[in-house]
């Protein structure tokens, strides 16, 4: 196999990489995210777009064009993994922020419940057990 063929088979095989990966996060996301999301999957899908392009103007350059064409490809390919690199990297921390604060609400809402079992605890005790009795009763 020639250099230039093995360069070939590698972008082809990356570009199917970041094809299959843009497909799964707009499958998984549609209808789910918001203008923000559809706004950078519209540019990761311009940046993929543009890789295509210079994958397939290098395919068809002539032995003259292949050098320059490969270092445009090349840089069009490395702003491809940059882009998918920073989309994950951000989302992951967006997934992060939004734990936090989910905790954080989770905490404050135990705290509450703790402290009207202690202010009323007969009613607390009450109410567990009509509840237990209800769940036993539905799940009999």
């Amino acid at each position: 196999m020639t250099e230039n063929k093995k360069y070939l088979d590698d972008l082809k095989s990356e570009l199917n990489k970041y094809t299959k990966k843009l497909s799964e996060i707009q499958a998984h996301f549609k209808g789910k995210a918001g203008k923000d999301f559809e706004k950078i999957f519209q540019a990761l899908g311009d940046v993929l777009h543009e890789a295509g392009d210079s994958y397939t103007r290098l395919k068809s350059a002539s032995f003259d064009e292949w050098e320059p064409m490969k270092k445009i490809a090349t840089k069009a390919f490395k702003e491809l993994k940059t882009s998918f690199d920073t989309f994950l990297s951000t989302s992951s921390e967006q997934i992060k922020i939004q734990a936090g604060k989910i905790e954080g609400y989770a905490e404050e809402q135990l705290e509450c419940v703790a402290g009207y079992v202690r202010k009323n605890p007969i009613k607390s005790v009450l109410l567990a057990a009509g509840l237990g009795f209800l769940m036993g009763r539905i799940l009999k």
